[in-house]
């Protein structure tokens, strides 16, 4: 594994815990969007602009938050309240962050069908190095058709769209262990002679998210590629919901 000067190992246990000795990790979700998470008109509503991300960030690290995870948002909803309608890219997002803060772990989402994996790499391992290990990685395979349109990208079936991401994972987590080169023969891609340097920081990958509602490991609806993740981000509208469905993924 290449090491450079400066570079301190992290273990995967310290990644996955966000170097947090905390069992509940706190997280703020959605900043990188106008209007956050709340479809209103207010006038106070959340900017999403870099001024407030910045200072937002800043305030959860100093106050022990463990981490922001932004939302994978290309085309906003419009209308009246024109809810998300400015959002910022969340890899480059998340670098600006992880350079003005010390503690705090920063998410990028990513839709996998819409980046080729060895750019997603790249991209992600110098985000790792600007935070000092700090980056975290949330795998995303689309829903929204409008926005797969601006790409002149088609949306796959769910059941596919799952065993792409598979691969595209496999490719990124081949980029960044210590093999020198390495081909790569799947269903959906193909790569000969691949090299990708430098390695993620402090010889340890980033760790992975993704993000569901679905109420329990076992169910069929839960792809394989999600099940290799390191963290899970789900919702419930009740902690009595939740407590089941948290047990199942533990």
């Amino acid at each position: 594994m290449e090491r450079r000067i400066g570079q301190r190992d992290v273990t995967q246990g310290e990644r996955a815990a966000m170097y947090s000795a905390n069992r509940l990790k706190l997280g703020l979700f959605g900043a990188n969007c106008s209007s956050g998470r709340a479809v209103t008109m207010v006038p106070e509503r959340w900017s999403g602009s870099w001024p407030d991300c910045l200072a937002l960030a800043q305030m959860a690290d100093d106050a022990g938050i463990e981490f922001m995870l932004p939302i994978g948002r290309w085309k906003g909803y419009g209308g009246d309240t024109d809810y998300q309608g400015a959002t910022f890219e969340t890899v480059t997002w998340a670098c600006g962050l992880l350079a003005a803060t010390k503690h705090l772990t920063v998410f990028g989402t990513v839709h996998a069908p819409l980046i080729p994996p060895l750019i997603a790499a790249k991209e992600f391992v110098t985000a790792d190095h600007i935070g000092a290990g700090r980056f975290g990685l949330n795998v995303v395979c689309g829903w929204n058709e409008g926005e797969f349109e601006m790409f002149g990208a088609s949306l796959r079936d769910h059941e596919t769209r799952y065993d792409y991401a598979q691969e595209w994972l496999d490719v990124i987590k081949l980029a960044w262990s210590p093999r020198e080169d390495f081909d790569f023969a799947g269903h959906f891609i193909k790569l000969k002679e691949v090299r990708a340097k430098p390695k993620p920081y402090g010889a340890t990958r980033p760790p992975s998210a993704t993000s569901m509602s679905t109420p329990s490991v076992s169910s069929p609806a839960v792809p394989r590629s999600a099940r290799q993740r390191n963290i899970i981000v789900t919702a419930s509208s009740t902690m009595p919901i939740g407590a089941p469905s948290t047990t199942s993924w533990r």
